[in-house]
């Protein structure tokens, strides 16, 4: 007996089926990583905003979070060199200014990988839009359409 090359309705709804599963399993996956790179840019955003305003930081006071819930009350003499975050566990020692480019090249790094992201997601949304067409046309009567 031969084998039809064309497949049944009821393979075709399940490889449909499969490729929504898959589509929206990236789907969430996307939307995770976006929202990482979102918190990610917010820190960028906090340390810039610090670094450019560290001429009124100086001889001031602050409140340093020790976890736990403890705070320490800290005087700050000036504002001259931060540790950046470089990745791979590793902090480097640098004057305001070069932290300050340096956090703004990594800021304009996870703004365009956030435009990537979304640019995934929005085709990833287009097939999954697709699939659910083509499987409401295999089953009329599953979908509430007579």
């Amino acid at each position: 007996m031969a084998q039809d090359s064309n497949p049944s309705a009821a393979e075709a709804q399940a490889q449909l089926r499969y490729l929504q599963s898959v589509y929206s399993q990236q789907y969430e996956l996307i939307e995770n990583e976006i929202a990482t790179f979102t918190i990610a840019m917010g820190a960028v955003q906090r340390n810039l905003e610090i670094l450019e305003s560290k001429d009124k930081l100086a001889n001031s006071t602050i409140l340093i979070n020790g976890d736990g819930g403890a705070y320490i009350e800290a005087s700050i003499k000036s504002v001259n060199k931060a540790l950046v975050y470089v990745g791979a566990g590793y902090l480097v020692e640098k004057d305001a200014e070069a932290a300050m480019e340096f956090l703004k090249g990594n800021g304009k790094k996870q703004e365009d990988a956030i435009k990537k992201l979304i640019s995934e997601k929005e085709k990833i949304e287009k097939e999954l839009v697709d699939i659910s067409y083509k499987l409401s046309a295999l089953s009329p009567e599953q979908s509430g359409i007579r």
